[in-house]
């Protein structure tokens, strides 16, 4: 009964999902909506019964479908019908599919290494399903919801404003172009502050400072030497400077030009007291041009148009850093920003949100910024997003999770700032069902089998619907809502699929250790071939995928059936989301360098350089991968040989958003999964992600 039911609500989930592709139906209204449901679960109910042949069954299946989407709805009141019964199917697969296979796991116990091994994997799947389950909410929130009533303020509250361009060994050519853009900012009472932090060329500095004189005196300029805490210790800093009648400040990063009217346009929600911050999208300029640049735009951009408006239904926005303003006294009222978190933007948001304040989402970007032009800088970027976001986990744990510790926190507020973080370990899952697939492949290619939990028979197709209806509805959100091509927004998931073992790395890292690292990566050698260079700096990845292309490969010549056929299509699969780590790097240096790129190239904004000060390197080397991989096929060569071909183990796919996620999101400056962001990791919908983001956090 259960494997019967898993189909029936896999089928209708799928045929759900293909009906949403269908332009304007997941926003119809529930007079169109409610009788193509209707019609999908008719449909599927009658096409079963007459190939399963128990008409009773899927008359109860298609009932409990009716309620489960009506209770959706109910719960959910301004989602359209359609939207209601994408979430509800989707989920009554998840859990069915989590039953049979912990009723195939504890009916037939081979043993004691059987029970651990089949019970792990159980709490995999389960993780892996309830963040596919996570991210589909987004998709949904943002897309089928009914728009409500915004948030409005007073248009004649005019505060005097600072905005902080924090900087560390920027190129000229580009922060000059930024200082010029809030030079030509159309508000009446407003100071600039430029905060150099930690730059050790003294000509670099003196050179910005120079240009803040000539910009008049709107333009204050400050260089902070050997001063530790990084970004955030520099503006906790910046901000005991300011001018008393300051009530509002604003994060610029050092490589955006902002529009005229910001921060004019927004202001006016400042006039409401519990105001404490206003967030803008983080967008970026310069990327028409490159078919990888596109892809990483709008990986950038799903967690602003997917995750944040879903994230304001419920007051439960974060603060990204750029291009958002901040109440002064309630940011001194905190505490200023925490110098131990690298996404502290972030993590300052969750403080103000718990003492009663709101976050407000402006969704009309004011500047573009530039994005990484190198594969090593967007790895170091990401590594410091999932990194925030496990330090922010690390810290406020107990605030989230424990009934009666977090403050003014809601529900929906302690909801979302926790999938913020753990939507990041989507990548660490997706890693530990790649490491089983690939014990599984060797295992079945030696004609042994592994003591875990098999699935065989029709139920295989069930891992492989969740993965494709989940990278489908990733991909269509991302193109419906950023409005690109079909190709573009595959770009997107390819970047999100190339960060998914850096984000495992931060994940890691964040567990294990909770003060601050950053990724080190290869150098470049000058004159050494691109190609090569790009194998450099995706060695790990580069090992991942070759191992399980090779193992996916051997287990189909040595095994071949329809249980081996569908274990390799998921282990190619998994393998080729490492691949895209080769694309990513490559395409990274195959970018043409204009006269402003080659400058922006040399940025710390580019390069993910940090100050010296007080900085640690983590680097893991491919070796500690390869004991990992040795040691999963020794025990798999160490359970006896079955007597008949052996049924591979199958475990469910990972799919990943954005982002990122964030906690951060997929956008730099301060960000999900990301995202959201979106890499397969078990799941039924994508991150990021990024996602990252995956779901995926600037910083």
């Amino acid at each position: 009964m259960l494997l019967h039911a898993a189909l029936f609500f896999g089928i209708i989930a799928t045929a759900t999902t293909l009906v949403a592709l269908v332009p304007r139906a997941i926003t119809s209204r529930i007079w169109i909506g409610l009788p193509l449901g209707l019609v999908l679960i008719g449909a599927t109910a009658s096409a079963d019964s007459v190939v399963g042949g128990d008409p009773t069954l899927d008359n109860l299946l298609a009932l409990a479908t009716l309620a489960g989407v009506a209770l959706t709805r109910l719960w959910q009141r301004r989602w359209s019908w359609i939207g209601s019964q994408l979430f509800a199917t989707a989920s009554l697969a998840a859990i069915a599919y989590l039953a049979f296979a912990a009723q195939l796991t504890y009916d037939n116990i081979r043993g004691p290494v059987y029970l651990v091994a089949s019970t792990l994997l159980l709490i995999l799947e389960f993780a892996a399903l309830s963040l596919a389950t996570s991210y589909l909410f987004e998709i949904v929130d943002s897309l089928a919801r009914r728009a409500g009533p915004q948030h409005r303020g007073d248009p004649g509250y005019l505060p005097k404003v600072a905005i902080q361009v924090p900087a560390y060994n920027e190129p000229m050519e580009v922060v000059t172009e930024t200082l010029k853009s809030l030079a030509a900012i159309d508000y009446p009472n407003l100071i600039v502050q430029v905060v150099d932090n930690n730059t050790p060329d003294e000509a670099n500095w003196r050179a910005l400072e120079d240009l803040c004189k000539k910009l008049g005196p709107r333009f204050q300029f400050m260089h902070l030497e050997n001063w530790p805490g990084y970004k955030a210790g520099a503006l906790n800093e910046a901000n005991r400077r300011l001018p008393d009648d300051v009530e509002l400040v604003g994060i610029v990063d050092s490589d955006y030009v902002v529009n005229p009217d910001w921060p004019r346009a927004v202001v006016d929600h400042f006039s409401d007291e519990r105001v404490a911050f206003v967030q803008t999208p983080q967008n970026y300029r310069d990327w028409e041009d490159d078919q990888y640049l596109r892809g990483l735009y709008r990986s950038y951009q799903y967690f602003f148009e997917i995750s944040m408006p879903c994230r304001q239904n419920r007051n439960a926005i974060i603060f990204a850093g750029t291009m958002g303003l901040i109440r002064l006294s309630v940011l001194r009222e905190i505490g200023g920003w925490n110098a131990d978190i690298v996404t502290e933007d972030a993590e300052a948001s969750l403080r103000m949100l718990a003492l009663g304040y709101a976050g407000v989402y402006e969704p009309r970007p004011f500047g573009a910024g530039l994005m990484p032009l190198s594969f090593d800088g967007l790895k170091k970027q990401r590594f410091r997003w999932a990194l925030g976001g496990i330090q922010i986990l690390r810290v406020h744990w107990r605030r989230l999770l424990l009934p009666g510790q977090g403050e003014k926190l809601t529900l929906g507020q302690r909801v979302h700032y926790l999938l913020g973080s753990v939507q990041w370990f989507g990548d660490p899952l997706m890693t530990c069902f790649t490491l089983v697939l690939i014990a599984t492949a060797a295992a079945t290619a030696f004609h042994h089998q592994l003591p875990i939990r098999t699935i065989t028979g029709v139920i295989l197709g069930l891992p492989i619907a969740f993965l494709g209806t989940g990278l489908l509805r990733a991909v269509w959100a991302m193109k419906l809502k950023t409005k690109c091509t079909w190709r573009d927004a595959i770009g997107g998931l390819q970047v999100w699929f190339a960060l998914s073992w850096v984000v495992t790395l931060a994940c890691i890292r964040g567990l294990l250790r909770f003060q601050t690292a950053f990724l080190r990566t290869p150098k470049e050698k000058d004159g050494e071939a691109t190609w090569f260079q790009a194998l450099r700096s995706a060695q790990v990845e580069v090992l991942l995928a070759v191992v399980g292309f090779l193992a996916a490969v051997a287990m189909l010549v040595r095994a071949p059936s329809l249980s081996t056929g569908a274990l390799s299509f998921l282990l190619f699969f998994q393998a080729s989301v490492y691949a895209n780590a080769v694309w990513a790097s490559a395409s990274a240096e195959g970018i043409h360098l204009t006269p402003l790129r080659r400058a922006y190239r040399r940025s710390a904004q580019s390069t993910g350089a940090r100050p010296s000060y007080g900085a640690q390197l983590l680097g893991v080397p491919a070796i500690a991968l390869l004991v990992v991989l040795v040691f999963v096929l020794l025990a798999s060569v160490a359970a006896p040989p079955a007597p008949d071909t052996p049924q591979p183990s199958v475990p469910l796919p990972a799919v990943h958003r954005a982002s990122p996620s964030p906690q951060h999101s997929p956008s730099p400056s301060a960000s999900p999964s990301p995202s959201p962001s979106p890499s397969p990791s078990p799941s039924a919908s994508p991150s990021a992600a990024p996602a990252n983001s995956p779901t995926p956090s600037p910083t």
